[in-house]
Parts: structure tokens; sequence; C-alpha cells
């Protein structure tokens, strides 16, 4: 089972038009860190990671496949189970983020958990 996160806004945003992130909770960092350890990620998506998180990841030999979904597209095919972490911020255009292809488990004010349909 392949378990991603992604920070998105109460909007379900993941971009804001100028290409920053919504305003992260206190958490979130650490919850990303603590997914990503020992797993194997793709090169597209270690580039977009920062530093503290490219420290505790793998990058994919030949044969294997990523173990956790970083970019948009990764966590689109590859997620079981998504836990999104909820900004506190509504945007404004941006790009959202478009969550059919789960069905929502558990919501609570700063997190929701959603298993692949």
């Amino acid at each position: 089972m392949v378990v991603s996160t992604i920070l998105l806004s109460r909007d379900n945003k993941y971009v804001k038009d100028d290409g920053s992130l919504p305003k992260r909770p206190n958490f979130d960092k650490a919850l990303l860190k603590a997914l990503c350890e020992n797993q194997i990620v793709s090169d597209e998506a270690y580039d977009m990671l920062p530093p503290s998180i490219k420290s505790v990841v793998n990058l994919p030999t030949k044969w294997e496949e990523p173990g956790i979904g970083i970019t948009i597209p990764e966590i689109d095919a590859l997620t079981d189970l998504l836990i999104v972490s909820r900004s506190n911020e509504t945007i404004l255009g941006g790009k959202t983020f478009r969550l059919d292809n789960f069905n929502l488990i558990v919501t609570t004010p700063h997190l929701d958990l959603y298993k692949r349909k």
C-alpha cells in the first residue's frame, strides 16, 4: 500500500498563482519527513524536496519504483491512502487537486484521510 501526503488549502488548492504553496500547518513538514524516511522517490520528486527531506529518502535503481507519491501525477497514480494536511488558507486562483479518485474516510480540522476508490 502506497501512502502519500499532500498540502491543500481549504478549497483544495496545492499551489497559488505565483507558484508558492499554501501556508503549512506546524506539523506538515515533520509528517512529510516521517512518511518519506527510507522511501524510494523518483528523480523528479527528489528535485522538488527540501534538503532536510532529501537526506532521508532513496533514489530508485534501474528496477525500483517509487514507494511514495511526491509529485502531483505520482500522487494521482500511485497513492492508495492519501493524508491531506489542511492549510487554513483559502486561495483564489491557483491549481486545484481533484479528489475524484478518492473516498474520504476521516476528516479533522487539520487532516483528512482518503482511500483510493
